[in-house]
């Protein structure tokens, strides 16, 4: 039957709402519907049963491919830019000419009078001893926030900028407006700040190199208009112009500053020799030239500091992008630090002589943060199942870049996401108590192991560990919430309550092992809730103190047999009085009121419960709840004394003051005692103002006689 209904939902021409129809059509009742949804469900789960396991079977098959596509489109990538320069290369050779004319492949073609305006204006703006171009290329110093490292070279100027919107590459969706600004050498690219502080209106967001920058035209499709894409490994974006013209003035522009810096790259002793070569009256073939003399060697000495960098050094970029690509961090990581020990130790002048391959490199390294930074970035995309583990690696590997601070940030709102995820799959189905135990067998001990993981990765880093008390302090004040949504109903009795707050306590106690003492601030949020709920039992209990005291008689209790009598020691066993005995006579009679007998196991009950919840600076305030409660007991127990109405029954009256004051508040005494390891002086002053009420029990045993009437049972 499975098989049959397996084939049926599989098929090419399914649908389920012509399925539906036939199924409610040929079964009677809904017991069949009922059984019908249960086939499909477990055919559902054998489903995914049986493509998880295909999943994990093949789970590094899938890790190989993914490596092999990117590697493959690593080196189409490589492909298509190496075909760019040999075009760019060729162009420049056919441009190039001894004579000074322009090569025949290029004679005779006529450009439009704006865009040769335009070319000229760019290839003024990419000499590199123009003035103008440093000018504006430090001025953006006061413009974008954090450019400060792209301006450092000094043999770096701009070209050009612009504003533009960037379209996100899968959707074609506006993210948000950007502005571009070309340079000689590369391409930077700033976003604009929501509330400008100042002059500064961008903020930084990345550098391209122009060799590694392949700029592709879109075609005008739909509502996409005015865009050209940028590829550069691994990423890629989108950039929308405001119109027609402007798009063509950044493709133009782009074109000229790669053609220029091929040309300058490849060339450069073509244009020494072609200016060298040229006529001039003053030019003396038979004298030695000293210039030219010095030229060679200075480019004699630049070429051996050349060859003392080794060759690894040059292909560090390249090999980056590799790693990063394959996803092998570790090794990306190890060469990054082996660069950073060789930078260290390079002589000044070796580094500003390679300052734009040193420049290379650090933008490789940021790239290499930035993804990692991305692999502890949480977001609804985003998956969470590579767990602490991969997290912890992230982490690792950002503090061996310098970046501890951002790791240790990122990896902390990594781990509040998965809390949140864990604590989410947590059903709150069944009694609260179990609940809460559930929440909070998961909670602090999640919370201690951020802490050890904080520790074990970043040692001895104060920053950090000030970071991970704060991101403590503010989880745990999301527990506190939900604590107190759960636990603080209008259902929830005070012995449900204390049994949640007790845990909560308990558990707490494991932040301690790792020297987090958030006991006291757990307490603080939740001590309006508790002395809440202590008030309002309070004014339960004195409620049934003052119906108790209208109905009470002042007569013994009759427990019929010898098992009444054992039930009922069994019940005051379990509040504590295990003596209940010396206060029973003839084999059935208790020498107590059912009044005396309900307010002890009330206020014994009540008296555990608010033991278990208060801190050390709520004490004053549950002692005066537990001195009110008993005084309103001892007050009822006078009143009936003293108002002659129960003259005869005086002897009984004096015997449960007795029974109040020395059994009840005794051991009501002893287990605050135990709690607070000190006695309660409030209690003391109690017994001695009321010790008068009280009579010699055992004086009191023999006088006390059954009564033929007005017998009262519990």
């Amino acid at each position: 039957m499975s098989d049959l209904l397996s084939r049926k939902l599989g098929a090419p021409g399914f649908a389920a709402e012509i399925y539906v129809k036939e199924l409610t059509q040929s079964t009677v009742g809904g017991h069949d519907l009922l059984q019908h949804r249960q086939k499909i469900q477990s055919l559902s789960e054998e489903t995914n049963q049986y493509l998880k396991k295909n999943v994990y079977q093949n789970y590094m098959q899938f890790i190989e491919t993914a490596k092999e596509i990117s590697y493959l489109e690593s080196e189409m990538y490589q492909l298509s830019h190496l075909l760019t320069e040999q075009r760019s290369l060729i162009v420049t050779l056919l441009e190039n000419s001894l004579l000074g004319d322009k090569a025949p492949g290029l004679r005779g073609v006529e450009k439009p009078e704006t865009k040769a305006k335009f070319n000229a204006e760019i290839a003024v703006n990419l000499n590199v001893n123009n003035q103008e171009g440093r000018k504006r290329l430090t001025a953006l110093l006061e413009k974008v926030e954090g450019c400060a490292s792209v301006v450092e070279s000094l043999t770096r100027i701009l070209i050009h900028e612009g504003d533009m919107v960037e379209l996100d590459p899968s959707d074609n969706c506006a993210i948000g407006r950007v502005r571009g600004f070309l340079l000689n050498d590369s391409f930077m690219i700033a976003s604009w700040l929501p509330n400008k502080r100042g002059n500064m209106r961008y903020q930084y967001q990345a550098l391209y190199e122009l060799e590694g920058l392949a700029v592709i035209n879109i075609r005008d499709l739909g509502p996409v208009k005015y865009a050209f894409k940028l590829m550069m490994f691994p990423d890629t974006r989108v950039l929308q112009c405001a119109n027609s013209s402007d798009k063509k003035e950044w493709l133009e522009a782009f074109d000229l500053a790669k053609h220029f810096k091929i040309k300058k790259e490849v060339s450069p002793t073509l244009s020494a020799e072609t200016k060298d070569n040229s006529y001039d009256e003053s030019f003396n073939p038979f004298a030695e030239d000293e210039s030219f003399t010095g030229f060679q060697n200075g480019s004699e000495s630049s070429q051996e500091v050349a060859e003392s960098i080794p060759d690894w050094v040059v292909e560090v970029a390249d090999d980056m992008d590799v790693y990063v690509a394959q996803r092998d961090f570790e090794e990306a990581v190890s060469l990054a630090e082996k660069t950073r020990d060789f930078w260290d130790g390079a002589s000044p002048s070796l580094i500003n002589l390679h300052r734009d391959l040193k420049l290379k490199i650090d933008s490789r390294i940021r790239q290499l943060s930035e993804v990692l930074m991305n692999e502890l970035r949480v977001s609804p995309d985003k998956s969470l199942q590579g767990g602490p583990r991969a997290a912890s690696r992230a982490v690792l590997l950002l503090s061996r870049l310098g970046q501890a601070s951002q790791a240790c940030d990122l990896f902390l709102k990594h781990r509040s996401a998965l809390l949140k995820h864990n604590l989410r799959q947590l059903k709150t189905e069944g009694a609260t108590t179990l609940y809460i135990k559930r929440i909070t067998s998961l909670f602090f001990p999640f919370v201690a192991d951020t802490g050890r993981e904080i520790s074990r990765v970043f040692p001895k880093n104060k920053v950090c560990a000030s970071a991970f008390v704060v991101w403590s302090r503010n989880e745990v004040g999301k527990f506190g919430n939900n604590f107190r949504k759960h636990v603080f109903t209008s259902g929830s009795t005070l012995t449900t309550v204390a049994e949640c707050v007790a845990l909560v306590r308990s558990h707490s106690e494991q932040l301690i092992e790792i020297g987090l003492d958030l006991t006291f601030y757990l307490e603080n949020e939740l001590r309006g809730q508790v002395e809440r709920c202590l008030r309002d039992a309070r004014e339960k209990l004195m409620e049934s103190i003052k119906l108790r005291a209208l109905e009470d008689k002042w007569r013994p209790v009759n427990l019929v047999n010898k098992s009444g009598i054992a039930r009922f020691a069994d019940d005051m066993s379990e509040i504590g009085i295990a003596s209940i005995h010396s206060w029973v006579y003839d084999e059935c009679w208790v020498a107590l009121t059912s009044n005396t007998i309900n307010f002890s196991k009330a206020y014994l009950t009540f008296l555990d419960d608010a033991l278990k919840m208060p801190s050390a600076d709520s004490n004053i305030f549950v002692d005066d709840i537990l001195l009110d409660i008993f005084q309103a007991q001892l007050k009822h127990i006078e009143n009936s004394f003293r108002s002659g109405k129960y003259k005869g029954e005086a002897k009984f009256i004096s015997r449960n003051a007795s029974f109040l004051l020395h059994t009840v508040l005794a051991l009501a005494q002893i287990r605050v005692s135990e709690v607070r390891l000190h006695p309660c002086p409030s209690f003391a002053k109690l017994r001695s103002e009321f010790e008068w009420l009280a009579y010699d029990s055992q004086k009191i045993t023999t006088t006390i006689k059954s009564p033929v009437s007005d017998q009262s049972f519990i």
